[in-house]
Formats: C-alpha cells, structure tokens, sequence
C-alpha cells in the first residue's frame, strides 16, 4: 500500500505513519513537499511500485469491496491492460447536486469532443492497470483531477492498450464532498489543455 501526503503540514503525525508501517505488510508512505494535486501525487506514488498491477483509489475509498476484487480479478487473469470503475445510477444518486451536474457534464462533453474514447465516465476513483498502463499513466501531466481523463484519452488512442470497465456502487453510509466553483473552472481549463494536446 502506497500513501501520498501531497504536501499537507497539518493532521499529519509520526505515531500514525508508524502504526500504519507496522500493521500493513508492504506500506510505503510518500512525503511531498509541496501540493501538486492528485494527479501529481498518484504519479509519485505510481513511480515507485514494484508489483505486477497498480489499483489506485481516493482516500475515503466510497466503493465497495467487491469493486476492487472484481477490478483485481480482471488484471490478474490478463483479461486487460487497463480496468476502469465506471459508476451506476445509484452512485450518482447519493452524490451532492453540484458535484452531479459536474460528473454528468463531463460524460456528455466526452461524448462530443472524444468520441474515441472507450470508457466515457472518466472520473471514477477506482482504476487498475498493468505494467503496460503503468507506463501509459506515467505519461500524464494534468496535476490535477482531470489527470484520470487523459489517462484514458492517452488509452484509447493506443490500438495495442486493452481497456475493460466495471460497474462500481457506493458504500453505505459514505458522505461526498462538495465541489467548490474555483476546482470546476480549474479543470475546465484542464479540459481545454487535453482536448489541444489529443489533437496536436
């Protein structure tokens, strides 16, 4: 298990990370110095794994746990080079209003400006890969959420990338946060710079 405090100064405390390393087999933690959004700070932890296959997720993990082993199974059988989460009616049911126009907005702009892309819900926290995707996330640069999209923009242009999806249902009892204006307009801008980058 890999975690990454992307450059957080506060909450953060040495007798947590040591219970952490010695109750998980494998734990690393990763310190950043300074924030560079989830996408920066997936790839720093992606970087330094040594196992056959990567599954990432967001901290509060909404999922449930038969996503990630159903995710497992298919990277283990060699059934994909890259597994994608891709949510159900139920889970957007429980997501705040905003945060469900932002997500429902993104598919439908998915659909009209790549329309090449395999997996049109882009933004679910729960994906895996092999080591060939490993080497395709590696690739990315949006710091931020939108990291996940290019990711997938990246995929589905390469003929010899496998990509298969599962469907992935919210937790009972999970509490999704809201999405503030300032983080909508950074991504759209982050929109913008993978839609000119897949067509330069």
């Amino acid at each position: 298990m890999y975690i990454v405090n992307d450059g957080s100064k506060t909450g953060i405390r040495p007798e947590d990370i040591a219970l952490l390393a010695r109750e998980i087999k494998s734990f690393t933690y990763i310190d950043s110095p300074v924030n560079q959004g989830k996408g920066g700070a997936l790839r720093d932890a992606v970087r330094q794994t040594t196992g056959k296959w990567v599954i990432y997720t967001d901290a509060d993990y909404p999922y449930l746990i038969q996503n990630a082993v159903d995710m497992f199974r298919l990277l283990s059988s060699d059934a994909a080079d890259i597994v994608v989460g891709v949510r159900d009616e139920q889970y957007y049911d429980q997501l705040p209003l905003g945060r469900k126009i932002f997500s429902l907005s993104l598919k439908v702009m998915n659909y009209l400006f790549f329309p090449q892309l395999k997996v049109k819900d882009t933004q679910s926290g729960l994906k895996g890969f092999n080591q060939k995707g490993k080497e395709l996330f590696l690739k990315t640069r949006i710091p931020a959420f939108l990291f996940d999209m290019e990711f997938l923009v990246l995929a589905s242009k390469n003929p010899d990338i496998r990509i298969q999806w599962i469907y992935v249902q919210a937790r009972k009892g999970i509490v999704f946060s809201t999405m503030r204006a300032k983080t909508i307009l950074t991504e759209l801008v982050n929109f913008t710079t993978i839609l000119f980058r897949s067509n330069g």
